[in-house]
């Protein structure tokens, strides 16, 4: 039996960092965005490659964190799928639920930095958003938690998974993206309201909630559809935690940011990770923060994952508010 079973995505990553690269903020659209002069050439000045993707970034936590750990993924026959499996095999991860497809080529993404991390992704899914009922281990799906990530909005996959996980005894951490968010708030509710933690940045929790951003906000609009935990991250403030009986906020530690790419899912494993170990939300959401601090300080979203379970002393440079 796995302490973990992590499901969802496998890529191959490329970062490209230059200072041809700029923010702008635009009144008309309403956001900031990542610009650059079209029709020139632009030097980059790093270029890294990585493997990334939710299903590999989070099994990487937790194997670092000595769980037992296994990733079900789906990859192609190619040279990113190789590298993708490579990475996982040193890390000694089973790649035996990681699926080649005969056709297709697996994720890929190019991830665009400023030359003070701010980043935009391009990305493929490829075959990653491909993985369906066929490539679910269901006999042999043992757990005391399962890790799932996007799954390219395949809401029928997703309730299979959760009813067969809460049918097992197994818990289930969810990670959803924009593909299953856009799908609202009463089709999520439906499908995913069985997670016993659920993972939103504040603009996908902002989305979920019809487009509401005040955090006590939120937490009414969204509490009587998911009542067991959430826990909804916003980059450099923090993370705010909320189940029946608290309401905690983790504030985040202070670092020279590289890269962002992962930190969500660093948070996410990490916080699973505390939960394991100690069943505390509070130690939980600190072994998270330190989790995502050491990753956006490295290129890649595997490079600075915590490698070792941090001391009592050293969580508690995280501070962590009851509200």
């Amino acid at each position: 039996m796995y302490d973990v079973i992590t499901i969802g995505a496998a890529t191959q990553d490329v970062f490209l960092q230059s200072k041809g690269f700029h923010l702008l903020h635009s009144p008309r659209l309403k956001r900031t965005c990542e610009c650059f002069p079209l029709g020139e050439k632009i030097n980059v000045e790093r270029i890294d490659f990585a493997t990334g993707g939710g299903a590999t970034n989070a099994a990487a936590t937790f194997c670092n964190l000595g769980f037992k750990t296994t990733a079900v993924a789906k990859v192609g026959y190619d040279s990113s799928g190789d590298a993708v499996r490579e990475d996982l095999r040193a890390r000694r991860i089973p790649i035996s639920w990681v699926a080649r497809a005969k056709k297709g080529t697996t994720g890929y993404s190019a991830i665009l930095l400023t030359a003070h991390g701010d980043r935009t992704a391009l990305i493929h899914r490829g075959v990653s958003a491909q993985i369906g009922a066929g490539d679910i281990p269901w006999k042999n799906l043992s757990a005391r938690w399962i890790f799932v990530t996007s799954l390219a909005g395949n809401m029928k996959l997703l309730k299979r998974l959760f009813t067969a996980a809460c049918a097992r005894g197994i818990r289930i951490a969810f990670n959803p993206g924009m593909q299953e968010l856009r799908r609202g708030l009463a089709d999520m509710r439906a499908h995913c309201g069985a997670a016993h933690v659920l993972f939103l940045n504040r603009q996908e929790a902002s989305v979920l909630a019809g487009g509401v951003r005040d955090i006590r906000r939120l937490r009414r609009a969204l509490h009587p559809h998911f009542q067991n935990a959430v826990v909804v991250t916003d980059g450099k403030k923090g993370a705010w935690y909320w189940d029946e009986a608290r309401f905690l906020f983790a504030r985040a530690l202070r670092v020279n940011v590289v890269n962002s790419t992962g930190a969500g899912d660093a948070f996410g494993s990490g916080f699973i990770s505390g939960i394991l170990r100690w069943r505390d939300p509070v130690r939980a959401l600190q072994l998270a923060t330190l989790n995502a601090a050491g990753t956006i300080q490295r290129m890649g979203a595997k490079r600075g994952l915590l490698t070792r379970m941090p001391s009592r002393k050293e969580l508690q440079h995280v501070n962590v508010t009851r509200l």
